[in-house]
């Protein structure tokens, strides 16, 4: 007789009425009897739960994943959709970290001095230069170089898996005689130039490494991350520690960018990874969270892993990036990612992977082992799958409960 449904407490109730025919009441004369019940139950966390959202911010997710819209905005509605069930669950007792990567990731400038990191000083670098005196002089000119296209053509570049067209027309050229005459340069005194560049720290770290090996995080905590200054900024939005501040979480999400200026990342996810377990941990970097349970119950923790594509990068011996160009260096990242993927688990923090749109049978057969279990990994081939399979983890990390 009656339904409705409290959004902000994930409470639904129902009212129901009726009238049952009586059998011993029947021989008193009472052949009928009305009933009502009211009965409502609400979704809730048990325990306390602290997850960690690792979501790729590549310039591959400006492409469209069979829809309008283009991946990033996809994703930005499955997050925070993920991120209402779960709180609306369990309110204080959900904490959501956001870890956005690429190439890099940025875990804030406001971390600038922490004892985790080391980051240079900003600073300006001036240089001044001076041409040579130029003499008027003439010289003889008897040819001209005369250039003609052939057959157009159109040729495609890569960007994180995003291709781009431009013009590759070939063209010849020849060199020709022409009517001898004279060509004259006139008196140029010195010139001074002076040309200032700016550093500064944006965020941005290394990815921590020995040598050829990547750390992985909790486990060599006096090896400290290295922060880099640069002319421009080349990591994207700050990564959000663990808060149960919806507006604080929404605004982060809504605030995810692809690229910065001409800065159009390529995919490195073992950096994401690894701040994701930071991010989940106790110890430093970050340090909201409570302490590990062996039984993964108090509190339950899970990372949620999103990326559209394979590994694009990989990480050298200096700790910088290249690029990934050979299926060997690829598999080398992959396997990299696999080792952070099992650290995670063997913290017993509960895995969830997510490959939205990914053709590549590698990079999936990796995401499916990273996974705490094949009920944790999605297949999300579009926009509708990557949204059901977020509201599908935000459903198992909630319990029903019977309040009345």
């Amino acid at each position: 007789t009656d339904f409705s449904f409290q959004e902000s407490t994930g409470t639904v109730a129902v009212e129901s009425s009726g009238v049952l025919d009586t059998s011993l009441m029947s021989i008193v004369g009472v052949k009928t009897m009305g009933f009502s019940a009211k009965s409502s139950a609400v979704k809730e966390v048990s325990g306390t739960v602290e997850m960690a959202l690792v979501l790729d911010n590549t310039w591959s997710m400006s492409e469209s994943a069979g829809s309008s819209d283009s991946k990033i905005t996809v994703l930005k509605a499955a997050a925070k959709n993920l991120v209402s069930t779960v709180l609306a669950a369990g309110g204080t007792n959900v904490k959501i970290g956001i870890v956005p990567f690429a190439d890099y990731v940025n875990v804030g400038t406001g971390n600038r001095g922490q004892s985790w990191i080391s980051v240079p000083a900003d600073y300006t670098d001036t240089k001044t230069t001076t041409t040579d005196e130029v003499k008027a002089s003439c010289t003889t000119v008897s040819t001209k170089q005369v250039c003609t296209k052939g057959a157009p053509k159109t040729c495609t570049r890569y960007t994180d898996g995003v291709p781009s067209n431009y013009d590759c027309t070939p063209q010849t050229c020849t060199t020709q005689p022409i009517t001898p005459y004279q060509s004259c340069t006139p008196y140029q005194p010195p010139k001074t130039t002076t040309t200032t560049k700016n550093y500064k720290w944006y965020g941005c770290v290394y990815t921590r490494n020995s040598g050829t090996t990547l750390l992985l995080p909790d486990q060599t905590p006096t090896t400290l991350y290295k922060g880099f200054v640069e002319t421009s900024q080349s990591c994207l939005s700050p990564i959000v520690p663990l808060t149960s501040d919806k507006a604080v979480l929404t605004a982060a999400i809504d605030g995810l960018v692809i690229n910065v200026g001409s800065y159009k990342p390529a995919t490195f996810i073992p950096d994401g990874m690894v701040w994701g377990v930071n991010v989940l941990s106790k110890a430093a970097p970050f340090s909201e969270g409570a302490a590990y349970d062996a039984a993964n119950k108090l509190p339950r923790k899970a990372l949620v892993l999103m990326t559209d594509g394979s590994n694009t990068r990989l990480f050298n011996s200096n700790s910088t990036h290249s690029d990934a160009t050979t299926t060997a260096q690829t598999t080398k990242v992959n396997n990299d990612t696999s080792a952070v993927c099992t650290e995670a688990k063997a913290k017993k923090i509960e895995v969830f992977t997510v490959a939205f749109a990914v053709t590549d049978a590698a990079a999936k057969t990796m995401l499916q082992n990273c996974a705490s279990g094949s009920d944790h990994y999605y297949d999300a081939t579009n926009a509708a799958a990557l949204a059901a399979a977020f509201q599908a983890i935000g459903q198992s990390l909630t319990s029903l409960r019977l309040s009345h």
